[in-house]
């Protein structure tokens, strides 16, 4: 299967491993890659993540079949009303941002009858950026969760398609489920790894080790990125947080009252939801 002409606007981390899985794959005619900098560009090009590049979304979009939008979640809205004017009648646009609810909205809310937004979400990525830290295999065995208004359309279909022979695992949600789910499951545990650096004494970090590498890993990754997330998914966070906030006061007072048997349980029930979800040593 082929997917013609790809546009990736924003070819990094995650739209470079896009463009590199699809050409080594041999799953595209063209990828058009479109970024901010020649250098990025040119880097993507090298790598073969992409085949040309552009500077600007209006010299590259006019004739391809697939566009996805790579960028950080805040320029996707308005990315995409530029775009949607110039697509060619019957093409797809699409995007990976880390919320749903908010760009679904507003983009459908723009759309031509002629063209189709599939919501799209691969989970896969790290704290680092840019199309040098690219791989034509970071969606293997990762979710990609597919929010389309119309689940049974050729496009949708199309999209996860994609998804799967990139080698993820397609899954549908409403995009408001989605923003719930990955309140808890990404954006508050980014937040929590902040806190917790934060927390900490500058003088004392340096005696941390792995445990502490491990558990705040994420807090490395692009703060304006994240504050972007959090401003699309604040209601879902907050209600994430507090959850949080129970759990972490049922710690604190059984320390106060020295209930060893309930910080055992607590602990027991941790340890045995993750070694179920990641008995395979995943990272994610």
């Amino acid at each position: 299967m082929q997917f013609g002409t790809v546009c990736i606007v924003g070819p990094g981390l995650i739209g470079g491993s896009i463009g590199l899985g699809l050409k080594a794959r041999n799953l595209v005619k063209t990828v058009i890659g479109v970024g901010h900098r020649v250098s990025s560009l040119e880097c993507a090009r090298k790598m073969h993540a992409i085949d040309t590049g552009a500077l600007q979304v209006e010299d590259a979009v006019g004739n391809a079949d697939i566009i996805i939008l790579a960028t950080s979640v805040n320029q996707i809205v308005d990315l995409a009303k530029r775009i949607i004017p110039l697509m060619k009648s019957n093409a797809i646009l699409t995007d990976v941002g880390s919320t749903k609810a908010y760009i679904v909205e507003q983009i459908t809310s723009h759309l031509r009858k002629d063209v189709t937004f599939v919501g799209a979400h691969p989970i896969a990525g790290s704290e680092q950026r840019g199309v040098e830290f690219a791989s034509k295999d970071l969606f293997v065995g990762a979710t990609c969760i597919i929010t389309p208004l119309d689940v049974q359309s050729k496009e949708s279909e199309t999209i996860a398609q994609l998804w799967r022979l990139l080698g993820a695992k397609v899954t549908y949600l409403s995009p408001q489920l989605h923003d719930e789910i990955l309140s808890f499951v990404s954006h508050t545990p980014h937040l929590v790894a902040s806190c917790l650096i934060n927390a900490i004494k500058k003088e004392y970090l340096d005696c941390g080790s792995s445990g502490l590498r491990d558990t705040t890993r994420v807090a490395s990754g692009d703060p304006e990125l994240w504050v972007n997330i959090f401003k699309q998914n604040r209601e879902n966070v907050i209600k994430s947080i507090d959850r949080f906030i129970v759990e972490l006061n049922g710690f604190r007072e059984d320390l106060l009252t020295k209930d060893n048997a309930s910080l055992l349980e607590r602990l027991t029930r941790a340890k045995d939801a993750r070694d179920k979800i990641f008995s395979n040593n995943v990272t994610v």
